[in-house]
Parts: structure tokens; C-alpha cells; sequence
């Protein structure tokens, strides 16, 4: 009886697992091969009462109860842009793959964020094991910080149209990017905790 059981709830478990990774229409997942594209953006608009452009990013999370043993809980968070909540108006922009490039700069403040969550989740894995509220506090502060970074992005670059600082941005991004290479999505080795 207690194998069935077993059974039915490991089985349960690695269809959720299968099923909890697929992607909605619309959405992409962060890559640093796949860039975001006019086509992601799924609403087109032309209206003088909206930004030009928009992208909506998610820094969503997924955790089984017995996560806490895998190697890394890298997988569990996704940093997924949403195409049918991002819109662009092509008839106010001149210079489309410019804005789009900075939609992709934000995209990837957005993965920096992912990391640090995946991160923090690592060194607080065993608390998982006590409820799922320590996903709740993590998500939260993460949010906070991509939302403090991406406005302080978007002032200090004025929108993208600061190219010194622009680039600027984009190189301590891409470090960051760096240091945190072991927490990306990919990653499915353990990850050695750091004394």
C-alpha cells in the first residue's frame, strides 16, 4: 500500500515537473543566444497616450516539496519576458533596434535578478522543507530590487538614448551576468556552497 502511494505521488510529482516547465504562448524565456525580436512583442499599438514601447518581465517560481534535495533549484526559476502584456508602437520609433536592444538590456537586468534568486534559494534551500513561505519572502525582495534597478536604468540612460551610459550599463550587467554563471536556468550540476 505504502509503495502505491509512493508511486502515485512520485508520478504526480514528475508530471508536474514536466508540465510546469512548458512555456504559455507568448512568453520567452531569457537566453543569451535568443534575443527578444519585434515579433515578440504581440501587442501593436499606435497611441500618443502610451511609452512607445513596453515589456512586461516575470520572475516566476515553482517548488515540489522534496526540492530541497535536488543539486540546485536553478530550473525552478524562470525569467520570462511576456510578449502579450508588451507592446510597441512602430509608427513613434525611428530607430526600432535600438529600443529593442534596450528592452533586451532590461531582459537581461531582469536574468541578473533571476540568479540572485536562484542564489539565495540555494543557500536557503532546507528551509523549503519547513513551507514554501521563504519563496514567498525571496520573490518578493527580488521583485523590489528588478524594479528599483530597471527604473534607475531607464533614468540614468533616459530611455536608452544616453549611450555612454548605456554602455556603461550594459557592462555591469554583463558582469554580473558573469559572476552569477552557475545560476543560470541551464545549470543542472551541484552547485558547491562557497565557505
Amino acid at each position: 500500500m505504502k509503495g502505491k502511494i509512493l508511486g502515485i505521488i512520485l508520478s504526480i510529482a514528475c508530471l508536474n515537473l514536466i508540465f510546469g516547465q512548458e512555456l504559455q504562448e507568448g512568453q520567452k524565456r531569457w537566453s543569451s543566444e535568443n534575443k527578444l525580436t519585434i515579433d515578440d512583442f504581440k501587442i501593436k499599438i499606435s497611441d500618443n497616450n502610451n511609452e512607445a514601447i513596453y515589456s512586461q518581465f516575470v520572475i516566476s517560481y515553482s517548488a515540489q516539496g522534496f526540492d530541497f534535495l535536488r543539486r540546485n533549484l536553478n530550473n525552478r526559476i524562470g525569467n520570462l519576458f511576456l510578449g502579450n502584456a508588451s507592446w510597441i508602437d512602430t509608427t513613434k520609433i525611428e530607430t526600432i533596434d535600438k529600443q529593442i536592444e534596450f528592452q533586451q538590456t532590461q531582459f537581461n537586468l531582469a536574468e541578473i535578478h533571476a540568479r540572485k534568486f536562484r542564489k539565495r534559494l540555494f543557500i536557503k534551500k532546507w528551509k523549503i522543507s519547513k513551507g514554501f513561505d521563504i519563496m514567498n519572502k525571496i520573490s518578493n525582495e527580488i521583485m523590489t530590487e528588478f524594479s528599483e534597478n530597471r527604473l534607475k536604468l531607464i533614468r540614468e540612460t533616459e530611455s536608452g538614448r544616453n549611450q555612454k551610459k548605456l554602455t556603461e550599463w550594459k557592462e555591469k550587467i554583463a558582469n554580473e551576468l558573469k559572476e552569477l554563471y552557475e545560476f543560470r536556468f541551464e545549470n543542472k550540476k551541484k552547485i558547491k556552497r562557497k565557505k
